[in-house]
């Protein structure tokens, strides 16, 4: 798919500031990628699309969980976790992007996993240090980015705000959040 029809998906789908955050992630992903040796057009490409589902209603989501064959444990979880997969599936079966890179950086936006190719890192990252976030800390991990270079560690301390977070607020946690938390923990 091409950034233009991307774009343009994207656009007349999500409301204009959650559209507005998708370029801003497209663009961080794409300085990242510059910085860190990465593949700037798959970056960008999963940058722009990695939202496409985050409105989407939550019952379609289920279905599509169902329809696309992923993994059934999705159903447990709501939107937050479910629109990174749901959207891989239908960029994949709807969109015919066929690049595994892309769609793996989409599916784990929100969540991480272990041993997550370079594109999947600079989305998880770039979708939680772009411009327009302003939560506590996240000043640290763009220093750790943009002057230490320390990705591995970057993604390892926003796994764990991320679960910080939703043990303090009683939440579940999905299993790939804590893989990532430790893989990364061990890689740091």
């Amino acid at each position: 798919m091409k950034k233009k029809r991307a774009i343009k998906l994207v656009e007349e789908k999500l409301p204009k500031k959650r559209f507005e955050h998708s370029i801003r992630v497209a663009e961080t992903a794409v300085k990242m990628a510059e910085l860190f040796s990465g593949e700037a057009d798959k970056v960008e490409l999963a940058g722009i699309l990695h939202d496409y589902s985050k409105y989407d209603d939550l019952a379609l989501m289920y279905q599509q969980v169902t329809k696309y064959e992923l993994d059934s444990e999705l159903l447990a979880y709501n939107s937050e976790i479910l629109h990174g997969p749901v959207a891989a599936a239908v960029m994949k079966h709807e969109h015919g992007i066929e690049d595994e890179e892309v769609l793996q950086a989409i599916f784990n936006h929100t969540t991480g996993s272990k041993q997550m190719t370079l594109t999947e890192k600079i989305i998880f990252v770039a979708d939680y240090i772009e411009p327009g976030r302003k939560q506590p800390g996240v000043d640290d991990i763009r220093t750790m980015i943009f002057d230490e270079k320390k990705l591995d560690r970057a993604i390892y301390e926003i796994s764990k705000r991320t679960v910080m977070y939703l043990l303090k607020n009683d939440k579940c946690i999905y299993p790939r959040t804590i893989e990532c938390l430790n893989y990364y923990n061990l890689e740091k």
